[in-house]
């Protein structure tokens, strides 16, 4: 299990896991409940609300997985642009 880093971006932590699910070839249901719950956990339920709909079908796609991911890391990194 690979969790996300204290302050690595979403986009390097998808890409890091993608890499290391090339060596390790898991089953797409438990790649994306691994990418899910590797998380950092305010992140992780932002990205449940956000992307309800979606991540229903998340275990038949682990490519709407990554997407749902990575579309909430670039909502995330707006938001803290926003703010500054």
């Amino acid at each position: 299990m690979e969790y996300q880093k204290f302050g690595e971006r979403i986009k390097d932590y998808v890409s890091r896991m993608h890499t290391h699910n090339m060596l390790t070839n898991l089953p797409r249901e438990q790649l994306c409940e691994c990418l899910i719950t590797g998380l950092q956990a305010d992140i992780r339920e932002y990205m449940k609300r956000i992307n309800k709909d979606s991540l229903d079908l998340a275990p038949a796609s682990p490519e709407i997985c990554f997407q749902a991911i990575i579309n909430t890391g670039m909502e995330v990194e707006n938001k803290k642009q926003r703010k500054q």
